[in-house]
């Protein structure tokens, strides 16, 4: 029998847009299975699947050309990708070599017809790589299943890693915070997948609700020399992921190239202080947003900003 290894190759959306710089991709049934006894006898006489919620977790470093989809769908928080497919990509490797060819009919790709996508969480750590991480659902048509095996093919598109960012400052209501170490963006999102009927597979999928927290760790005066109970965010919260420069360092402040993030309304409230021998503490603080109406978002996202 011929031994044959796949690699994770790209998410290749609706549009066009190949997402390459993966971390990791885990597609999964999500099974709900159904085991079946008679009342006497011990072990199990029926099976069957219950039903399924085919999709999966991935992580991403290509953070603006991600949000740039979503921002594209018109909201902050997900996508709808029923426009088209939405192909999972494997490439084969070569047996003693490294991969075959992307034209060649050998890789695999799985394939959803009906997909939707939201973002978990945004990270990113003083001199290393930031990322998004996110999550897709494949939905039912009522006629093919959500998730389809292409079988043997050649895989579309040319994979790029180019698009590279990192930490960059946080200012709080007008002043720039300093000493940052780290932020997590937290969405929030609480998605709501669904179906009727007796259906095996989900034909709904929406946010029910967000609730998003940003998380900052940074050196310097303790709480940051805040009261017990935090700030009201009396003007902007601005926060950035620096863009890295191809055969270079950082991009300069000054170009449109950054991830700018502003929340207007919230609480900000100091939630450690960390310290042991010998070692500078290192605070953590949670700012909490909110819309100011029901009328408005609780963040502005923006992919292509200076940093001011």
């Amino acid at each position: 029998m011929a031994e044959s290894r796949y690699y994770l190759d790209a998410i290749l959306l609706p549009s066009g847009t190949l997402i390459s710089q993966l971390n990791d991709l885990s597609p999964e049934t999500a099974s709900e299975h159904l085991t079946g006894y008679a009342a006497s006898f011990p072990h199990p006489l029926f099976r069957s699947v219950r039903g399924q919620k085919p999709g999966g977790p991935f992580r991403s470093t290509q953070v603006g050309d991600i949000l740039t989809e979503i921002l594209t769908g018109g909201n902050n928080w997900c996508l709808d990708l029923s426009a088209g497919n939405t192909d999972l990509g494997f490439l084969q490797g070569a047996n003693r070599g490294l991969r075959q060819a992307r034209a060649g009919a050998v890789h695999e790709r799985l394939r959803l017809s009906r997909g939707w996508l939201y973002w978990d969480s945004i990270s990113a750590t003083h001199q290393q790589d930031a990322e998004i991480s996110c999550r897709l659902a494949a939905m039912y048509d009522e006629t093919n299943a959500p998730v389809v095996q292409l079988g043997a093919g050649a895989l579309s598109g040319t994979p790029t890693g180019v698009q590279w960012y990192t930490l960059g400052p946080v200012k709080v209501n007008g002043t720039w915070l300093g000493n940052e170490q780290s932020w997590n963006l937290g969405s929030g999102i609480q998605a709501e997948t669904g179906g009727s009927g007796g259906q095996v597979w989900d034909t709904w999928a929406g946010v029910n609700q967000t609730d998003p927290i940003l998380s900052v760790t940074s050196n310097g005066k303790p709480w940051n020399a805040l009261a017990l109970t935090g700030a009201a965010i009396s003007a902007n919260v601005e926060f950035y992921l620096r863009a890295k420069s191809a055969d270079g360092h950082n991009v300069a402040d000054g170009t449109a190239s950054h991830i700018k993030f502003v929340a207007s309304n919230g609480l900000l409230v100091p939630e450690t202080t960390a310290g042991s021998t010998n070692k500078p503490t290192s605070n953590t603080l949670r700012f909490g947003f909110r819309a100011a109406n029901s009328n408005s978002d609780p963040l502005t996202i923006t992919v292509g900003s200076a940093i001011a």
